[in-house]
């Protein structure tokens, strides 16, 4: 498991509901211990999408975040573009959630 050393910024994460008339839907925040870390490129998504991504977000295997999840980190807002669990030699070290910087 990834170590809480590591995990020294806090994410408020907002699941993603669907869309409105107005925009997209989400749900009720919840605030995990992460590490975001800077990173652009461009890549394609486990979803078959081209995409460009701004962060790296670890956390613990038991958060939970999904594609198209809203995260805050600080006064930055991202969506959820990828997530990918890093496995350990018998069970998951952490999450990797890519981001995209987002406007909604």
């Amino acid at each position: 498991m990834i170590a809480s050393a590591l995990l020294r910024q806090t994410a408020t994460i907002e699941p993603y509901m669907g869309e409105s008339a107005t925009g997209p839907l989400f749900g009720g925040s919840v605030a995990y211990p992460v590490r975001v870390r800077p990173k652009r490129r461009w890549m394609n998504t486990t979803r078959g999408e081209v995409s460009v991504s701004d962060a790296l977000m670890d956390m613990r295997p038991d958060a939970m975040v999904a594609v198209k999840d809203r995260v805050s980190v600080g006064e930055t807002v991202y969506r959820v573009v990828d997530v990918a669990e890093i496995m350990g030699p018998t069970r998951p070290e952490f999450i990797e959630a890519t981001l995209s910087r987002s406007t909604t």
